[in-house]
């Protein structure tokens, strides 16, 4: 808990937060995502030591469109357009009864899964959505999973929404070709780029993000060896051509 707080704002803060889960709850799988818009929802993490390719095709599939297939997801519309910064997190367990035939397919197609619990935090303009996942051979989350879970919401939900608050995705709109280039990138690696694109310098896109420019660097160095580019015009060209 204390390094999460420690690396706030920071690019150490998932693997904090991705420890801080495995050490409480004991989990193989974390994704996150931001809902701020009804037409779409954001990545900001996806963590699977096994299998994280597959992982980032499940986060990927569901973010294009798979989200409104989700059991969840009218409370998480409800939210969005109701919820405060002050409202509570909500625990969701899976709810495999209510599944479309769809859903149920892509989300069980990923190699042993056992179980899924999910964290709804609202916050002003967003939700974040936090899902957690055990595989067969540790089996389903048991009551004292849920019990460690729920004491622990209140603190992740105050580390996320603190954050994640400076790289919302609205912050600045991505057009449909960059959205799809950049779409592989954390959210604030998409942040960076995007701030590159409208014709930042790396200074000043660090000033705009409020963070260093030494954690706008590593974003830069991370978002272009995902997107297999060295340079911005590299760059430029990818989110022109779509």
């Amino acid at each position: 808990m204390a390094e999460c707080v420690t690396q706030l704002g920071t690019e150490h803060f998932d693997g904090q937060l991705i420890a801080l889960l495995r050490r409480g709850v004991g989990i193989e799988q974390c994704i996150l995502f931001a809902y701020a818009s009804r037409q779409r929802m954001d990545t900001l993490l996806v963590d699977n030591s096994r299998y994280p390719k597959v992982a980032g095709r499940l986060a990927t599939l569901y973010a294009d469109g798979l989200f409104r297939e989700d059991p969840n997801y009218p409370r998480l519309r409800q939210l969005l357009e109701t919820s405060t910064e002050q409202a509570d997190a909500e625990l969701m367990p899976m709810q495999t009864d209510v599944m479309s035939p769809a859903y149920r397919s892509h989300l069980f197609a990923f190699p042993d899964l056992a179980d899924k619990v999910s964290v709804v935090i609202p916050a002003n303009g967003t939700v974040y959505y936090l899902n957690l996942y055990r595989d067969l051979g540790r089996g389903p989350f048991s009551p004292g999973d849920m019990a460690r879970l729920e004491a622990l919401m209140p603190l992740l939900a105050s580390l996320i929404r603190r954050h994640y608050r400076q790289a919302r995705p609205a912050a600045l709109p991505a057009s449909h070709e960059e959205a799809e280039a950049l779409k592989l990138l954390s959210a604030r690696e998409r942040q960076l780029c995007l701030a590159l694109l409208r014709g930042h310098t790396l200074k000043t896109a660090a000033a705009e993000l409020d963070i260093a420019l030494s954690t706008a660097e590593t974003y830069r160095k991370r978002a272009y060896a995902k997107l297999g580019v060295r340079s911005k015009a590299r760059l430029v060209a990818l989110c022109r051509r779509g």
